[in-house]
């Protein structure tokens, strides 16, 4: 078959599936329609229907991708569940196995998939007489494209676009960089706009990490997005797989699979003591920072499960997400004034990047903790040196972003470059919990994957792929 016959019978099958699950929420009894031409497509009454379809893997993506990535960037502990919600002993540990995840990567490809033909089912009405699509339509698809296309170039090292051969991964980046700026010049909507802006800031922050685009124009974009915007994907409790996963995975649903005691954040464990919990310490419980708050409860003292090498783990639960319906960030005028101060940083002007970031602090209240009583602004960082204002740069970015799928591609990106002030690595200290000492499945499964046989932070071009794709090799990382 011709690769354009492909292509279009691709899409057919899409929106096909993406028409009987926005029929599913209506209520109503549905026949399958079967195969819908791509004139029909475009018309008025079908336009709002592929872009939600786009949003919808969207959704179902960035949940799962940012519940594995949370544990690797290791914001959250595992508890050692392995069944429903829960990983393999290897991807508690910090390891990808390479070739897996085939759904993880499916359902963003999906997301980039159905937003590239609606963008291109748009773009060819434009000719037809009567057809055209308003310009906030087109926007909105390119909206959906750019930020699955940041998704799957934040998390993954390879490149696949549409049956075609293995590409860096940054390639998903420069599609999205596109995509943004077309949204910006066809969306009326301000918040439609300004969602653009902020998204094409996000990859050309991350790009400019690898030299392949400029600090200059990432901090210009991330300079015209006020401090109170905030743009995100909506989560939705109809089925299993449109709930926020993060909040799923840990709901008490009956599920508990992982916990915040021992990370950066949580109580820290009295190891001499069977881990018992240390009250009063962590990050949270030493600042009272509103966004990384946990909370325990006496129903439910342990995880349900038991980690490789500890056993049942002290449950603590992340507050970000209370609710399977709450919906997860994309952009928001918070990280803008962070890229502004890792180009300071890039720049050489620490004390500049040191004063932006402790003026977004300031923005924050502290909440109440067994430790304090809140309601303060939340305490500055300080910093002597360039390293120093490093290390509370990406400190503040993990805070800002936890939970977001974002963590696992900052800390790729700031490990393997050579772009930023002519070194191997980003100076500065990710201050990675100690897991090690408490099982041994962290020190015997090394955090990310081997591509090509390098270690390396980020999700692989699973096997479902290079099995189907003549142009991608089956030899994978070992």
């Amino acid at each position: 078959m011709h690769k354009n016959q492909i292509e279009k019978a691709d899409r057919r099958m899409a929106f096909v599936a993406v028409f009987g699950l926005l029929m599913l929420g209506t209520g109503c009894e549905v026949t399958n329609p079967g195969p819908i031409q791509d004139e029909f497509l475009v018309q008025p009454e079908s336009r709002a229907g592929l872009v939600n379809g786009a949003q919808r893997r969207l959704n179902e993506a960035i949940g799962w991708i940012g519940y594995t990535g949370a544990i690797v960037a290791r914001e959250i502990m595992p508890g050692g569940q392995t069944g429903a919600y829960g990983h393999s002993v290897a991807a508690q540990g910090g390891y990808i196995q390479p070739g897996s995840y085939s759904g993880h990567f499916g359902d963003a490809q999906q997301a980039r998939f159905i937003a590239e033909t609606a963008i291109q089912l748009f773009t060819d009405a434009a000719w037809q007489e009567g057809v055209g699509v308003e310009g906030d339509m087109v926007a909105q698809a390119n909206i959906w494209a750019g930020y699955a296309n940041r998704l799957l170039g934040e998390n993954w090292c390879e490149a696949v676009i549409n049956g075609g051969p293995l590409e860096d991964g940054l390639v998903y980046l420069k599609r999205a960089e596109g995509q943004f700026t077309e949204a910006m010049n066809r969306a009326n909507d301000e918040t439609l706009r300004t969602a653009a802006i902020a998204g094409r800031a996000q990859v050309r922050a991350f790009l400019a990490t690898y030299g392949e685009a400029s600090w200059s124009n990432a901090y210009s974009d991330a300079a015209s997005v006020e401090n109170d915007f905030t743009y995100v994907v909506e989560m939705s409790n109809l089925e299993q797989a449109t709930r926020n996963t993060i909040m799923w995975a840990n709901g008490r649903q009956p599920y508990l699979a992982y916990t915040m005691w021992n990370t950066y954040y949580g109580e820290q464990p009295d190891l001499a003591n069977n881990g018992t919990p240390i009250p009063g310490t962590g990050y949270w419980e030493e600042t009272g920072d509103p966004r990384v708050g946990w909370f325990a409860d006496s129903e439910f003292p342990w995880s349900n499960a038991a980690l490789l090498g500890f056993g049942q783990t002290p449950w603590r639960n992340q507050t970000k997400y209370e609710d399977p319906e709450d919906p997860i960030r994309l952009a928001s005028g918070a990280e803008m004034r962070l890229i502004q101060a890792e180009a300071a940083l890039v720049g050489g002007d620490w004390q500049d990047a040191m004063t932006i970031i402790n003026d977004l602090r300031a923005t924050y209240t502290t909440e109440a903790t067994t430790h304090q009583a809140g309601g303060d602004p939340l305490q500055e960082w300080t910093a002597t040196t360039d390293v120093e204002a490093w290390t509370r740069l990406k400190r503040e970015r993990a805070i800002e972003l936890f939970l977001e799928a974002r963590t696992l591609g900052d800390h790729r990106r700031w490990a393997e470059n050579a772009g930023v002030l002519g070194g191997a690595t980003v100076p500065g200290d990710l201050e990675l919990p100690n897991f090690e000492a408490v099982s041994e499945i962290f020190s015997d499964n090394p955090r990310g994957t081997l591509i090509n046989g390098q270690a390396r932070l980020c999700f692989d071009v699973p096997n479902s792929e290079r099995e189907g794709n003549p142009n991608v090799p089956t030899i994978i990382g070992s």
